[in-house]
């Protein structure tokens, strides 16, 4: 999605969340992950900081995160890995809301 992060965002999600962030590139692009956590800070829904549960590995990550974020992200089909096999690593969105719905932060009610 083209849009323009907002230094809000920057803060709380790609810098700490992303290995695909560097600070001053592809700074209009959004996964969607992003987008949603962005209107969870947006609606106070979610304050950096709350996401204190760290997701167990050997846990399935819930399908309603995968349908939501990766099967509606724009880059799923030229640029994910991880959308293909869930081998690499996800975007610091999909981390991040993993993190909250493991904490319970969030449901996935709330990942529309």
């Amino acid at each position: 999605m083209h849009m323009k992060k907002s230094a809000a965002l920057v803060q709380a999600l790609c810098a700490p969340y992303c290995a695909f962030f560097k600070q001053g590139e592809n700074e209009e692009l959004l996964c969607r992950g992003a987008v949603i956590v962005e209107h969870l800070l947006a609606a106070h829904k979610y304050v950096p900081g709350q996401e204190t549960c760290l997701r167990d590995p050997d846990q399935p990550l819930p399908e309603a995160l995968i349908r939501h974020v990766c099967g509606a992200c724009d880059f799923r089909e030229a640029d994910c890995d991880f959308a293909q096999d869930r081998n690499a690593r996800p975007c610091g969105g999909f981390v991040l809301l993993a993190r909250l719905l493991g904490a319970g932060i969030i449901g996935t009610n709330e990942l529309s």
